[in-house]
């Protein structure tokens, strides 16, 4: 996040040099938007992967459960504590990255700190409900690549495709794909970077359903299955 941001201010400091009055105080909460759409976000996801499938592909599981046998408590402990890391994650990369902005173009466009405090901490819940997602998914499919590839094609694949089509509605469901709530959920709504047809606390809902639904089939697939 910091070397994006730092390219990123870079940019837009060239910009208002040309144009003193492209100055946007909503540069700082657009680019941070997609520094955590672009690469935020996935660290989270591999960090998810490797706390869900790390026991699975070494087989420590096995004693993991001899020590507590009650597998929906293993699934809960390993998910919080990835979702409290995701929680830090989201919200120390957004001040980061706010502050190399701040050193590129805060002469030009002053930061809004109690947007920017609200945009950290949506930042940090959002990658604690993805980190929630995705625990749930590695531990479903107890593969590596496999919730990579899932997780990619969730996050960013998937959408991209969506939107790609002349249909309306298919337009709009791509706004419920996790990625693209995701958006509207941390950056607080229209950022200039990404518009979606839903506004507002549904955002919340459906970043939140897919979590809770990955986590329903990995608490079942954990409890059906043997180790």
């Amino acid at each position: 996040m910091v070397v994006f941001a730092a390219l990123m201010g870079y940019t837009e400091w060239t910009r208002i040099m040309e144009n003193p009055d492209e100055a946007d105080p909503g540069a700082f909460l657009r680019l941070t938007s997609q520094g955590h759409f672009y690469l935020v976000q996935f660290a989270v996801l591999v960090v998810a992967a490797l706390s869900a499938t790390g026991e699975f592909g070494n087989r420590s599981v096995t004693s993991t459960l001899l020590w507590r046998p009650d597998r929906g408590t293993v699934l809960v402990a390993r998910t919080l504590v990835t979702a409290a890391l995701a929680f830090a994650v989201g919200v120390l990369t957004t001040l980061a990255g706010v502050a190399v902005l701040t050193g590129f173009v805060g002469r030009y466009a002053s930061v809004d700190v109690p947007l920017t405090l609200g945009t950290a901490l949506g930042a940090g819940a959002c990658m604690a409900l993805f980190a929630v997602l995705f625990v749930g998914v590695g531990t479903a499919l107890r593969s590596m690549p496999g919730t990579f590839t899932l997780g990619f094609v969730l996050l960013l694949g998937l959408p991209m495709v969506m939107q790609l089509s002349q249909a309306q509605v298919i337009n709009d469901l791509a706004a419920l794909m996790p990625g693209l709530a995701g958006i509207e959920f941390y950056a607080g709504g229209d950022v200039g970077f990404y518009t979606a047809p839903h506004d507002g606390f549904v955002n919340v809902v459906v970043v939140a359903g897919w979590a809770l639904a990955a986590q329903i089939v990995a608490h079942t697939e954990l409890r059906v299955r043997d180790v």
